[in-house]
């Protein structure tokens, strides 16, 4: 067994609410410790400058630039927070992954993500991995989703049929095989909160960031013809593995679908949102094993209305989310980061071309080295 080392996972999710940044032991093969986990909010103002760049717009490359060394500080103030948090010196942390700030994903072409990994590793002296997404995208994948590995790690059993389901601003699905010689399966779903979140903000002009634990939904009532358009996008129709992201289902999107239902009351419109997330999973689950558990993370595993109508949708599956059987699930993503930059130090893959449709697996992430100059060192 490899010895247990610190590292620190940071990472700012589709909705740009956050920086979320852990502090893990592990060796990269068993189920990293939590030592401490902390949010860091982001500004609002930062926020509406990532999501200025989720679509193409005049002064693109300036502002991405501004942005990326901008959040390249901030991810770095996080880590150093961290290691204070925990009363560590910086130089007792071996490395750091960061999986950045997407603000563009274009698969099989190019994805992007950003905050300055050069930067983080000067400021905080400690060795960071970030780019983890494009070593897959040169072997065929879509680069995402990532965490199945990390999620057959936490949550596989011998001889149950396990599906995790991370709910953020997109959806994304694990399939678990029950058995040493089983196959994975993974991909995205569709939209989980993002086009939710979008019409809370709208609807609230800015004072609701969310549909808080579905209540608003719950109130309404699902309208049949507009699932119907929803589920008609050709995303949903294409089979796992695939990958998607707010470049699909954003604002754009959503105001095209207000457009065509601009009679539904707002309670019908998060009832009948809310349903296209919950029947986009049951679509993609639909040719596969029965599963015996459903594991939730991400924000969506707290609406208590999305948690129900999966429940109901999957009356064979017991559906909880991964912080009864002890898995924190607002740090289950950062963590994996951590526990994949350990791995790409260690020249172990991380990816699962079951999930991302590469062509093989790969070592994941570019490793940004501290320089450290000795002091008898002279320059001619």
């Amino acid at each position: 067994m490899s010895e247990e080392i610190y590292a620190i996972g940071l990472l700012s999710g589709t909705s740009a609410d956050a920086i979320d940044a852990v502090l893990v032991q592990t060796d990269g093969l068993s189920p990293p410790k939590v030592r401490i986990a902390t949010t860091t909010p982001l500004e609002e103002q930062i926020r509406q400058e990532i999501f200025n760049l989720y679509e193409p717009a005049p002064g693109e490359l300036d502002r991405l630039g501004a942005l990326d060394r901008h959040l390249g500080e901030l991810f770095a103030q996080a880590a150093l927070h961290l290691c204070h948090q925990a009363n560590l010196r910086p130089d007792q942390v071996h490395v750091i992954g960061s999986h950045g700030q997407t603000v563009r994903h274009r698969p099989p072409i190019f994805t992007l993500q950003i905050g300055n990994p050069f930067i983080i590793s000067a400021r905080t002296g400690i060795p960071t991995v970030a780019n983890f997404r494009l070593a897959d995208m040169a072997r065929g994948g879509d680069g995402a989703p990532l965490t199945p590995l990390f999620h057959h790690c936490l949550f596989a059993r011998p001889g149950q049929r396990v599906g995790v389901l991370n709910l953020g601003g997109i959806a994304n699905l694990t399939i678990l095989p029950d058995d040493q010689k089983g196959l994975l399966l993974g991909g995205d779903t569709g939209p989980a909160n993002t086009l939710l979140d979008l019409l809370a903000q709208q609807v609230s002009h800015g004072e609701q960031q969310c549909d808080m634990n579905g209540a608003e939904a719950a109130r309404g009532k699902v309208h049949k013809a507009a699932l119907d358009w929803l589920m008609d996008h050709p995303f949903i129709k294409q089979p796992l593995p695939k990958s998607t992201g707010r470049e699909v289902f954003g604002a754009s999107y959503l105001a095209q679908f207000l457009t065509h239902f601009a009679w539904l009351s707002v309670a019908d419109l998060f009832a009948t949102l809310t349903q296209f997330t919950v029947s986009s999973v049951l679509s993609a689950l639909k040719d596969q094993v029965v599963l015996d558990q459903l594991i939730l993370c991400g924000g969506g595993a707290k609406n208590a209305h999305m948690v129900t109508l999966l429940q109901q949708g999957l009356p064979s599956t017991q559906v909880i989310p991964s912080n009864v059987i002890g898995i924190d699930s607002d740090s289950l993503e950062s963590q994996a980061f951590a526990w994949f930059a350990v791995r790409t130090l260690r020249g172990l893959t991380s990816s699962l071309p079951r999930a991302t449709g590469a062509t093989m697996e790969a070592v994941l992430g570019a490793i940004h080295p501290v320089t450290k100059i000795p002091q008898t060192t002279s320059f001619l």
